[in-house]
């Protein structure tokens, strides 16, 4: 392992400790829009260092109202680069709409309502038996994705800019030539349809 994997490794761990920590003194609530905006960064790292590298990449991708803006573009995205599998998108996706209910419904709502706690028994990266509590299955798949998001971020292959490839202007010289030729050929074939035949 280089040194550079070492030091993002070490960080990450210690990251991830401490995020674990945070997790179980949070309301239910606290914890749902914690783990979901924790996801969603290092979701977003991930897609970081496998897209182009460039200056503009934040302008033209994360902010505002860019194309990866949001958490569910970001779980999109990352599956269709293959970085992620299925279910583990299923399970991203789970924790976003548990993360919405929580950050927009009003009313009083924990991991006990019974719509939250049938997405949570539901999380295929949950390793407890279903009878457990909501919140600890909620929890332990959290910490999963987030393993899996980290080991995609160490092992992915960053894509490369694509080299020029403006045409020279001895290409353009022979296109033209090309369509020149085209062009007088179809030219030539219509007039011929169109001269009129002596009739017998």
């Amino acid at each position: 392992m280089n040194e550079k994997i070492q030091d993002y490794f070490g960080a990450q761990v210690e990251k991830v400790l401490q995020f674990r920590q945070a997790l179980t003194s949070e309301s239910d609530r606290g914890c749902a829009l914690f783990a979901a905006a924790y996801l969603d960064v290092c979701l977003s790292d991930l897609l970081y260092v496998s897209l182009v590298e460039n200056k503009n990449i934040d302008k033209d991708l994360f902010e505002g109202t860019a194309p990866l803006s949001n958490f569910s573009s970001r779980i999109k995205l990352a599956y269709y680069l293959g970085l992620i599998s299925r279910n583990c998108r299923r399970d991203l996706d789970i924790v976003r709409g548990i993360r919405n209910d929580f950050a927009h419904k009003p009313e009083i709502i924990s991991f006990e309502t019974q719509s939250i706690r049938d997405r949570c028994k539901n999380l295929s990266f949950s390793y407890h038996e279903k009878d457990i509590d909501p919140r600890s299955h909620f929890t332990a798949a959290v910490m999963r994705l987030l393993a899996l998001i980290h080991i995609a971020t160490l092992t992915t292959t960053p894509h490369t800019e694509k080299s020029d490839d403006t045409p020279s202007e001895e290409d353009n010289k022979g296109h033209r030539e090309l369509i020149e030729k085209i062009v007088e050929k179809i030219s030539s074939d219509l007039s011929t349809q169109e001269e009129p035949t002596e009739e017998a």
